[in-house]
């Protein structure tokens, strides 16, 4: 059974709009979402502890956010292709209830969840990944792991295949099944 690493933020739902609600709330002319050219966009406008307090306590809220209309299917079609899905995620331990409660409250289906700051314990059994982060995406490709994204303005310049829905990502991952059969 091949198994496939699927991020949740700005993955299964949209936590940018949510974050910079929350970051302009404790921090006045934060710059909007849409101007997040770079992973690391919040250094030098924030300390990295107020930051990750406020990601921390919206994923602590997770199960009243709802996730992108197609997220159910996409992992649905996943598993229906025999995919073994791990729901892995950056965030602290003490988020893994709130994240199950979400999971199940929206009928997402996974086999496993994974919550720590190094996705890349997860890469030696895995066959693909999808993440928005450009370098869980560049560790992937280093690891010769198929990966895919979502299209952000925090990735969009990386040599990635990033795409502007689940569905087109799964269509992605079917086409690279298909190659892999071949080859």
């Amino acid at each position: 059974m091949r198994r496939i690493v699927v991020d949740i933020d700005n993955t299964l739902w949209d936590l940018a709009p949510v974050l910079y609600e929350r970051l302009h709330e404790a921090s006045p002319g934060f710059p909007h979402h849409s101007q997040w050219r770079t992973w690391s966009f919040w250094k030098g406008l924030i300390p990295a502890d107020r930051l990750y307090r406020i990601i921390r306590d919206v994923h602590m809220e997770q199960d009243t956010f709802e996730p992108y209309r197609e997220s159910r299917d996409f992992l649905e079609r996943l598993r229906q292709k025999g995919f073994y899905i791990i729901i892995a995620s950056h965030r602290e331990k003490e988020t893994l209830a709130s994240t199950h409660r979400w999971l199940s409250k929206h009928d997402l289906p996974f086999d496993e969840i994974h919550l720590s700051y190094d996705k890349t314990v997860l890469f030696d059994d895995c066959w693909a990944i999808v993440d928005d982060s450009p370098m869980t995406l560049e560790k992937a490709r280093q690891a010769g792991i198929v990966r895919a994204g979502l299209k952000n303005p925090w990735n969009e310049t990386e040599d990635h295949p990033l795409f502007t829905d689940l569905g087109e990502i799964y269509e992605y991952l079917e086409n690279e099944c298909a190659t892999a059969k071949k080859g």
